[in-house]
């Protein structure tokens, strides 16, 4: 894709020392992702390379807002994200991942490309539980009339499964005895 071609880096060319590049990480470069959950974003991003005779420091930095659906209300919302990850790329024979952070890749490569990286660092990077960002109470900044609708068929739902669990549960009068206990 074309929008991904400035994220493939030729390292065999560049020096040794620190390397940096700036990218944009906005709709266009998600979309280039198959069901990226992330449609709107204006994120900045920089790597930083330390380059080495026998192994490159990638460290990412991505810094900016995405947008997000509420799991609260399903309303959008902005999510601030600042976010520094570090990947050890070591040349070798084949193509190993030896850990999350540490890659083998062949010696006879002379390009990397760091748009997946770059993906899977945002994706990772997003809350488990996405809700509004607020003060004390969250809910606050979600939208009130899906939160009533909420409180409103969470709280008959409740009622309803204990109406039903009175009438369900058959009664063992063996039982019966133990409920005139009293410890003291």
């Amino acid at each position: 894709m074309k929008a991904l071609k400035p994220f493939e880096i030729a390292f065999v060319g560049l020096s040794n020392g620190v390397h940096e590049f700036s990218f944009e990480l906005n709709d266009v470069f998600f979309s280039c992702f198959a069901d990226s959950e992330i449609t709107k974003a204006d994120l900045s991003a920089t790597l930083v390379m330390h380059k080495k005779n026998n192994m490159l420091d990638l460290e990412f930095l991505v810094k900016g807002k995405l947008e997000l659906t509420c799991d609260r209300c399903l309303e959008n919302f902005w999510y601030q994200m600042d976010l520094q990850k570090m990947l050890y790329i070591k040349f070798g024979e084949r193509f190993e991942e030896q850990s999350d952070d540490v890659i083998i890749i062949p010696s006879t490569e002379s390009h990397i490309d760091v748009a997946q990286y770059f993906f899977e660092f945002v994706v990772l990077g997003l809350p488990a539980k996405r809700i509004h960002p607020g003060g004390k109470n969250k809910e606050d900044n979600c939208d009130s009339g899906i939160i009533e609708q909420l409180e409103k068929y969470m709280s008959d739902n409740k009622e309803k499964a204990k109406e039903n669990e009175q009438e369900n549960s058959p009664v063992d009068s063996r039982w019966d005895a133990l409920k005139n206990l009293k410890f003291n």
